[in-house]
């Protein structure tokens, strides 16, 4: 695995989508190693990786100063940067180390190890057998909803486990309270996105709640509170010059939600993975959705807990931990109820859900349920009886039939080979079956298959591509492209291009207005549009969004949440003083 972990660093490889950029900025289009760049990602290869090249290029000061904005690059994304907070971002040390390419390589593999390790290690502390927690951490990982979110909300998903790891595995008081604060700082820093932080936190505490009430006494509850303070602390000296503006913008900052609006297709698709997706795009039913937002934390360890789990010792195991099992069924109740049912937006402020939408709840509720499954399993043990196998395969056969429901009249494009693995993962079991010596492992072989299955369906959602070219693009034939496409520049130099392009244009060093602004930059834009009303002008620009250019028209428009849309006429003319 270390040396696997080198090599990839070495080649400078990473699971970006970038090679997409090319066609947009008129180069020649490039093809991922292996896989397919995914349009939808566009939160990583339009915003998150043009701003690493943004750091890169500005040698990791804090201001972008080859931006028509100059924005502070001290974002809710972390970035590499030489400032003080570089202490709680050991994933971007190496860019201070290793050519770019390289490092960011490493920061993607650093992610990878963090998960991998930090989820196997929390299941150790739930008390959960080495081999046992290797498997399920890898399911997780590989799960639909990590793998469509990974590449630019990485950290959220990676740091998650470390804070709890710290505060269960560690009895030395004093250095239990510097690793949590540390791990806790370092998470709330790397990716300051609350729908997956508090996702996460729930299910940690639920899981801790059922788990390992021995390890909640006073002391431990004290020191929780002091590593939580310096934590937060550490947060808001940080961030303390931002934090209030982006509480009050319009985008995200004033978004509230309120429960519901999930179908519960998604519940069914926990136990069927593929239920509602054509390789990984939405069925024709929920083409309203797309390939990230229709995703659920799901894996086999459900269905195969469902109908593989000795019924006999799971009862007489749910009576000696009865209390366990309540809670975790509170837990993914409380939960789905957010997610599916309509709950009040004032019931969700009382619990801090409200800055969740329900959909991204559903990392809350896919942890809780596979690692309870796992559990099950693990304490229960599971039967390879032919009559368990058959009933496995009928419901696998329901699941696939029942995508022709979903289908709307349509027959083709609704199965892929990704449907064939299931049927794969309940052949190799049968054969399992057909083997006494394998039964005394028959728990072990149903995880790896339940993870497995989850390797070979989504682990190349994300392509594999060399890092090298993002940091090596030709700024030159970029220009003359965009110039050939009808692209002008405003009389302070910044670039006006037709349509939209994210943070590609600043990404490659391209002073243009056509950015995407974590921050708004209210200063800037009532120079070019002073007679916008008040109102409409705090409503257009105070926000996290996209800018894309119109070549026609004269006001500014919303065109969703983070997508603001410019007419090109005021931006050329002389800006007011």
């Amino acid at each position: 695995m270390a040396l696997l972990c080198i090599l990839y660093v070495a080649l400078a490889l990473t699971p970006s989508s970038y090679s997409l950029a090319y066609e947009y900025l008129g180069l020649t289009p490039q093809q991922p190693l292996l896989g397919t760049a995914r349009y939808i990602r566009t939160d990583e290869w339009m915003v998150f990786t043009p701003y690493i090249q943004i750091a890169v290029n500005n040698d990791f000061g804090q201001f972008n100063a080859h931006s028509a904005y100059h924005e502070s690059l001290r974002t809710f994304q972390a970035l590499p940067l030489q400032d003080w907070g570089l202490l709680f971002k050991p994933y971007h040390w190496a860019f201070f180390m290793l050519p770019a390419a390289n490092a960011y390589s490493f920061f993607f593999m650093f992610m990878a190890m963090a998960f991998l390790s930090g989820w196997a290690l929390l299941l150790r502390q739930l008390r959960m057998p080495a081999l046992a927690a290797v498997l399920v951490s890898t399911t997780l990982f590989f799960a639909p909803f990590v793998q469509v979110w990974w590449t630019s909300n990485a950290g959220a998903f990676a740091l998650a486990p470390w804070v709890a790891v710290a505060w269960l595995g560690i009895g030395h008081r004093a250095l239990r309270i510097v690793a949590c604060a540390y791990a806790l700082a370092a998470w709330l820093i790397a990716v300051s996105y609350p729908p997956f932080i508090i996702s996460s936190v729930l299910a940690l505490a639920v899981l801790v709640l059922a788990v390992r009430r021995d390890a909640i006494t006073v002391v431990r509850l004290v020191d929780a509170a002091i590593a939580g303070a310096i934590a937060l602390a550490v947060f808001v000296g940080y961030f303390h010059d931002i934090i209030p503006i982006v509480r009050n913008t319009v985008y995200p900052g004033q978004r509230q939600s309120a429960g519901g609006g999930v179908g519960l297709t998604s519940l069914l698709a926990h136990l069927f993975p593929n239920l509602m997706t054509y390789r990984f795009a939405p069925l024709p039913l929920f083409k309203a959705s797309n390939d990230c937002e229709i995703a659920v934390l799901g894996s086999l360890l459900p269905l195969f807990t469902l109908v593989l789990a000795d019924g006999a010792r799971l009862r007489e195991w749910a009576k000696s931990h009865r209390s366990s099992l309540l809670i975790l069924a509170a837990g993914l109740l409380f939960i789905a109820c957010w997610i599916f049912l309509p709950v009040p937006a004032v019931v969700g402020k009382l619990t801090t859900l409200s800055m969740v939408p329900p959909a991204r709840a559903l990392l809350a509720f896919g942890l809780l349920l596979n690692i309870a499954c796992a559990m099950i399993l693990v304490h229960c043990g599971v039967r390879l009886q032919r009559w368990r196998l058959l009933l496995l395969a009928a419901l696998l056969m329901v699941g696939s039939l029942a995508k022709f429901l979903f289908g709307e009249g349509q027959f083709s494009r609704l199965h892929s080979a990704a449907d064939a693995i299931p049927y794969l993962c309940l052949a190799a079991l049968a054969v399992a079956a057909r083997r006494p010596q394998l039964s005394v492992h028959a728990a072990s072989l149903v995880l790896a298959t339940a993870a497995l299955a989850n390797l070979l369906g989504n682990g190349l959602f994300n392509p594999v591509q060399p890092a090298g070219p993002i940091f090596a693009m030709d700024r030159t034939a970029v220009l003359h492209s965009l110039q050939a496409r009808g692209s002008a520049t405003t009389t302070e130099g910044a670039l006006v291009a037709p349509g939209g392009f994210g943070a590609l244009l600043p990404g490659v060093g391209i002073p243009a207005v056509n950015h995407v602004l974590y921050l708004p930059q209210m200063d800037y834009f009532r120079r070019y549009f002073p007679s916008l009303p008040d109102e409409q002008f705090n409503f257009t620009f105070n926000r996290y969004h996209h800018i894309t250019v119109a070549p026609e028209g004269d006001t500014p428009r919303v065109l969703q949440g983070d997508l603001v849309e410019l007419p090109a006429k005021p931006l050329l003319a002389h800006p007011a003083p």
